[in-house]
């Protein structure tokens, strides 16, 4: 459960939605600098370079291709987080557009973890936080470590080739935020969920073609109606999972919310759950094999885990940018930010700020990062943080046990997504058969 990205936002650029993939870089208007497209695609295997050269030259920065400003300084990407002038609701955006599908419109339009500064802490967020009681995160942490031994015992013992995203992380998360909800486990309706998950998730993805944009809008709308059975079903029985406590949550408002907001957030954590957690673990284990030393001394020593886990988030979440929307202009740094634009903030800009960090650029899985950004900031800090920390913490656990010590990634054949901010990867080839 890390921060939502685009999820749901219905956002297209009035350009041809890939025709960004085509330019060579965008200028900024200051300094002239240039930034290479890839980097906003996500297509970029190492941004860090272009990243740091707006940081320090240009932080506040209009890219001209995407109409939206990126911002990648520490300081002014932790102030954004907190800032009233600025919103997560998309609906402000001046290009924002509704959802094409029926079912996902009506699902998903109206999502409650989407408020403005100006109506306080959204309805989802609120519910949430009561809803995980310390009874609840540690049955949530006995869902999550059943269901990573079920795809790591697999591992154990392999010789071959293996896709760790294919084989492990994607269905770890996928299944997981299932259990947690209270899908039956392994089943018919496991698989079905799991399918959806994967599809309704490409919604994080701004840049996606209208047909692919039409698939996952389908999965959302067909994940939702199918959580609101799941919802309908506990109202009517109560059982030991996440759904009964976001209702019995609910009851003790002192005006309960309809049954159909209670999915409306449970289709916002599944995107949250499954999407965002799964680009973390990828680009997490991937971290680690490009450095051995350290995850050798992760393999020693594993009550690192918990320190590694937050220096992982810090090295590379995955995550580049976070989208805010400007409510009410302001000035940053001298620039004019209006109200309906788009405003990236760099997470992997503010992470690696030698202002902050020292050595940013280094992985040093005993570094005590507090200042990282990857679970945001202030307000808008994960409420499921505990969570996702737990959650990738076991990934990675399991990972020490299943990968032989002279294990190979094979960086040269991952396969990498053209489009999406998230700059993700799509396959994660790994040689369990290779010797020194």
């Amino acid at each position: 459960m890390l921060m939502p990205g685009f999820h749901q936002v219905g956002w297209r650029h009035s350009r041809q939605a890939n025709s960004f993939a085509l330019a060579r870089c965008a200028s900024s208007r200051r300094g002239g600098l240039h930034l290479d497209a890839s980097v906003i695609a996500g297509s970029a295997t190492d941004p860090v370079p272009m990243i740091a050269r707006l940081r320090e030259h240009d932080p506040v920065c209009w890219i001209e291709p995407l109409d939206a400003w990126i911002v990648t300084r520490h300081e002014d990407v932790r102030s954004l987080f907190s800032d009233s002038r600025v919103t997560t609701d998309p609906r402000v955006y001046q290009r924002y557009r509704e959802l094409g599908d029926p079912r996902a419109a009506y699902w998903l339009s109206e999502m409650p973890f989407r408020s403005t500064h100006a109506n306080g802490e959204s309805f989802g967020r609120r519910l949430v936080s009561a809803a995980l009681t310390p009874r609840a995160v540690a049955r949530l942490e006995f869902c999550v470590r059943d269901v990573v031994e079920q795809f790591a015992a697999p591992l154990r013992g392999r010789t071959d080739r293996v896709d760790l995203i294919g084989e492990f992380t994607v269905p770890v998360t996928t299944t997981a935020i299932g259990r947690i909800l209270g899908v039956p486990p392994k089943d018919e309706g496991e698989s079905y969920f799991r399918r959806l998950a994967v599809q309704a998730t490409a919604m994080i993805r701004p840049f996606l073609s209208e047909r692919k944009r039409q698939r996952a809008e389908c999965a959302a709308g067909e994940m939702a109606e199918y959580i609101s059975g799941l919802v309908a079903e506990r109202c009517a029985s109560a059982r030991d999972d996440f759904i009964s406590d976001l209702l019995a949550a609910n009851s003790d408002r002192r005006s309960p919310a309809p049954t159909e907001d209670i999915t409306r957030v449970i289709a916002g954590l599944i995107c949250v759950g499954t999407g965002t957690a799964n680009v973390a673990a990828n680009r997490a284990l991937r971290t680690l094999f490009e450095h051995p030393e350290q995850f050798c001394l992760l393999r020693g020593d594993r009550s690192l885990l918990p320190n590694a886990v937050e220096e992982l988030l810090r090295y590379d979440s995955g995550f580049m940018f976070i989208p805010r929307y400007v409510l009410e202009e302001l000035t940053l740094r001298d620039r004019t930010l209006r109200r309906g634009q788009l405003v990236l903030l760099g997470i992997m800009g503010a992470n690696r700020d030698p202002r902050v960090f020292f050595e940013p650029d280094r992985l040093d899985l005993r570094r005590e990062p507090k200042d990282s950004l990857s679970l945001g900031y202030g307000m808008h800090y994960c409420l499921g943080a505990s969570i996702a920390r737990m959650q990738l913490r076991l990934i990675i656990d399991a990972a020490l046990d299943f990968t032989p010590q002279h294990a190979r990634l094979l960086e040269g054949e991952i396969r990498w997504s053209e489009k999406g901010v998230m700059s993700q990867i799509k396959s994660l080839p790994v040689d369990f058969g290779s010797r020194p």
